[in-house]
């Protein structure tokens, strides 16, 4: 990765602390109104739960593997002339469960194919369907390109209009209202299990439908998740972390600097401001603004300090939950991509070989072999991701940190009480291949003989999460997808802090924590930077620049995949 670095004792308008996304966006809006930026990373390459790697000739997103727009992301693009750092396509899914089998096409498609497997449930999943068309409509809306707060109008009203739009019924149709409102309560206060056990009649669709997701997200999160994955997930050809690569070296054209390998360790504060950032090197760096994106936790208890916050919001922090994490096996399979696309159809596949599936995870050292998973192959659509005659996959399954003790760590998995990653004794490497194994038998279920297939074997564990992202317990959305579990007021974005000059960003300051919404609050975070910085008069501002004129719009560069 080409990109300047910065000597020590060099004063910069702003510091991003953070190489994700959340980051890179707060780095370039900054950059592009003016300002002299250096960006710090904890790990040695941009990205944060975006990044993949190489082993053996073989590509793996270590984290997501692909993303929603949202309306958000590919304008934010074409805002900075970033358009054309990659191609993108549509990332499709397939969902295989118990006498179903099912490409995700449309709504109404997986309606029909559930009610012909389950015709006792049919009455039931015809209501739940409606609601999740009305989500579907809604989500079209409210997400449309460039329509979010912020994306494109940046003033503060545009949230209060945002929302209001919600309610976007006429008058003139009380039951067109009177039906809004109550989705609206249906959507943000009730949790998605007691939901579908509700309204579907005891049956094995009902136990998969409410027992498999991420634990206690409520019923706005679990439907749109259906619209998504019909119709808004995306992903670059050559991988992710090609382009994160690409977009760090056109930064650093840009003339933003960047130091990987560096993890803030402590800020230097002086009558409520941030007046120089440190790294664990003992690295001091200046600026007039700083913008962070890591864990919150961390920022709370190690960076801010817990006396500049009051009992109730450390209490409240104390208390909310954090989204579940992931275990993922990275599979180099001698399989032909031909072959694997004859068995796989799509990028990812949802797999659930019995009813007894759940994200729920007994202590039971073998409890990953019982999970559901998600299968992924980008290699399908992509011939350059492997080896010729060889393939990726990548099989991922919820789990805990503290599942074994920190998986054989003994470490908590919280930045704020264990500043540096803790060892990897044998015990917690075995436990990691033996999930590894497990993962790869529940793929024979989609791929016969996998096993005897693997070429190449790699496990990230939430130990692993912690240590590339420092995400406390390996979290893949920051908080519980959950309204009512969020600790602060404002959903979009916890960006202010005790101390003046110094935002927050990233998936633990936005409701619910996800890419596009990541990526917005980098945005957020810059143009209250910036707003700082013009009105002090310290900084070089300048109108945000658009993107040069014959700069590729988004649409240009979509195209279709499996």
């Amino acid at each position: 990765m080409i990109a300047p670095t910065a000597p020590e004792g060099t004063r910069f308008d702003a510091i991003v602390v953070g190489a994700g996304i959340a980051g890179l966006v707060a780095a370039t809006d900054l950059e592009r109104r003016g300002h002299r930026v250096l960006v710090l990373e904890h790990n040695h390459q941009a990205g944060g739960l975006m990044s993949g790697m190489w082993r053996k000739g073989f590509y793996f997103d270590v984290g997501c593997q692909s993303f929603e727009d949202m309306g958000i992301v590919f304008p934010l693009l074409e805002q900075y002339g970033l358009s054309d750092l990659a191609r993108f396509r549509r990332a499709r899914y397939r969902v295989v469960m118990p006498g179903v089998d099912a490409d995700v096409e449309s709504l109404p498609q997986v309606r029909d194919a559930l009610q012909r497997a389950y015709p006792e449930a049919a009455d039931g999943l015809g209501r739940v369907f409606a609601l999740h068309q009305r989500t579907s409509d809604l989500v079209r809306k409210l997400f449309a390109p460039g329509a979010p707060p912020y994306v494109r109008d940046e003033r503060a009203t545009s949230l209060v209009r945002w929302v209001g739009s919600a309610l976007g019924v006429p008058a003139s149709n009380p039951g067109a209202l009177l039906q809004r409102l109550r989705d609206l309560r249906t959507w943000m206060l009730d949790d998605f299990t007691a939901w579908y056990e509700r309204e579907l009649p005891p049956s094995g669709v009902r136990d998969l439908l409410s027992r498999c997701g991420y634990t206690r997200m409520n019923v706005f999160v679990a439907s749109a998740f259906w619209h998504l994955w019909a119709h808004d997930y995306w992903y670059p050809e050559g991988g992710l972390q090609r382009l994160f690569d690409a977009w760090v070296e056109r930064l650093a054209a840009r003339g933003v600097a960047f130091r990987f390998k560096s993890t803030v360790t402590a800020l230097e504060k002086r009558r409520g401001r941030v007046t120089a950032v440190v790294t664990r090197q003992g690295a001091r760096f200046e600026a007039d603004e700083v913008v962070y994106t890591g864990d919150y936790r961390a920022a709370v208890h190690r960076l801010i300090g817990p006396e500049h916050f009051g009992r109730d919001e450390l209490d409240r922090l104390e208390r909310t939950r954090h989204s579940d994490a992931l275990v993922s096996a990275y599979l180099g399979l001698d399989v032909p991509r031909e072959e694997l696309r004859e068995r796989l159809r799509t990028s990812h596949v949802f797999y659930f070989p019995s009813f007894g599936c759940r994200t729920a995870l007994s202590d039971d050292p073998a409890a990953h072999g019982r999970a559901f998973v998600e299968v992924t192959a980008h290699g399908v659509g992509d011939p350059t991701l492997a080896p010729p005659g060889r393939s990726a996959v990548v099989v991922q399954a919820f789990t805990r940190h503290d599942w074994q003790d920190g998986w054989r760590t003994g470490l908590s998995g919280d930045p704020a009480r264990e500043q540096r990653p803790g060892p990897r004794p044998a015990a917690y490497r075995a436990l990691k291949r033996a999930v590894a194994g497990e993962l790869a038998g529940i793929l024979e279920g989609l791929l016969p003989g996998a096993r005897g297939r693997v070429v190449f074997s790699d496990v990230g564990a939430p130990p692993s999460a912690v240590r590339f992202t420092r995400n406390a317990f390996g979290g893949t959305c920051g908080f519980e997808l959950n309204w009512r579990n969020f600790p602060f007021a404002n959903p979009l974005a916890h960006v202010q802090t005790p101390l003046d000059n110094l935002h927050l960003a990233g998936h633990f300051t936005v409701w619910p924590g996800a890419v596009p919404t990541a990526a917005l609050s980098g945005k957020i975070a810059a143009l209250r930077a910036d707003e700082a910085l013009r009105r002090s008069g310290r900084g070089r501002s300048r109108p945000a620049a658009q993107a040069p004129s014959g700069a590729p719009a988004p649409s240009s560069t979509h195209g279709e995949a499996a």
